[in-house]
């Protein structure tokens, strides 16, 4: 829906998943507040892959990549999710950013009690 990414980028949050169609704004929004942008492993959502990198190359946002796993099944390998950065047109090394990227995200998290 119109609208649903710039409301998610003005609250408080780490990462942004399936964007979609994200625009030019959104992207510059996510980049200036450091919020990660999802290239997604889901079916469906795994569609606009290639317009978020693209956005994201664009504005200086950041990247995850994510499973968006709905059951055990959806969870992503290593290789599936190298897959889904390269198939979204990101190079070798802009691909090992993002796994940099998704490192510094979880090292913030609470421990696990």
């Amino acid at each position: 829906l119109p609208g649903t990414n710039h409301a998610a980028l003005e609250a408080d949050i780490d990462l942004l998943a399936h964007p979609g169609f994200i625009t030019e704004e959104e992207a510059l929004l996510a980049a200036r507040k450091g919020i990660l942008l999802e290239l997604s492993g889901r079916k469906g959502h795994s569609l606009t892959n290639g317009h978020v990198a693209k956005m994201a190359k664009k504005t200086g946002a950041l990247l995850a990549i994510n499973a968006d796993a709905h059951a055990p099944g959806d969870f992503l390998s290593a290789e599936m999710a190298r897959k889904v950065g390269l198939g979204a047109g990101l190079s070798e090394a802009e691909y090992l950013q993002v796994r940099r990227n998704m490192e510094e995200l979880v090292s913030k998290l609470p421990p696990l009690q």
